[in-house]
């Protein structure tokens, strides 16, 4: 077993982390980004929607002061946690696991540093390049789905820019509705 700060973590923390990743999950698992915006329906379109939305709360919460590092931290291991438990429940072996949770992790962390790039450049035609690349690499016809991700994208930016840690820790903290206009092409 590898050091999982998420084990080692007291349990009112590990209720607010798993408070955070529940949220994450519902987001990146909301039927609109599969049936509106061509986000394959897939493990890697589930997983390319995880890592984009846990990497915008984890920039938020890394911003926001040594308690907001310490939790981002927690987060991203409970996250590699879930995986792991995930991968075997699909039958993956001891050895297969810890390759795949390598190569995810090194996945995530190449998307995390372009994805905080762009989110603290405010820069929304890298993002829009960067999630055409990462969340439709596998999809054959993509028209202005990737332009959809990155509005719903700027509105949890600018939903959370001038938020406090105390927001986020007060169990208040969600990522906005997905409103209709979202999907009107």
């Amino acid at each position: 077993m590898f050091f999982n700060s998420y084990l080692m973590t007291k349990n009112q923390k590990r209720d607010l982390i798993d408070s955070f990743y529940q949220k994450i999950v519902n987001v990146s698992r909301n039927k609109v980004f599969y049936t509106k915006l061509n986000v394959p329906d897939t493990i890697d379109g589930r997983y390319d929607l995880l890592v984009l939305f846990s990497t915008l709360l984890i920039f938020f919460l890394s911003n926001s002061g040594k308690k907001g590092s310490e939790l981002s931290q927690i987060l991203f291991d409970k996250i590699f946690l879930d995986l792991d438990l995930s991968l075997r429940e699909l039958g993956a072996g001891d050895a297969g696991v810890h390759l795949k949770i390598k190569n995810m992790i090194k996945s995530y962390m190449g998307r995390q540093k372009v994805y905080c790039n762009c989110f603290k450049d405010y820069d929304f035609l890298k993002l829009e390049e960067c999630i055409s690349k990462n969340v439709y690499r596998n999809v054959i016809k993509i028209e202005k789905e990737p332009e959809y991700l990155v509005k719903y994208c700027k509105i949890c930016i600018d939903n959370f820019k001038d938020k406090k840690l105390e927001y986020f820790l007060s169990y208040n903290f969600n990522f906005p509705k997905l409103d209709s206009f979202l999907v009107e092409k």
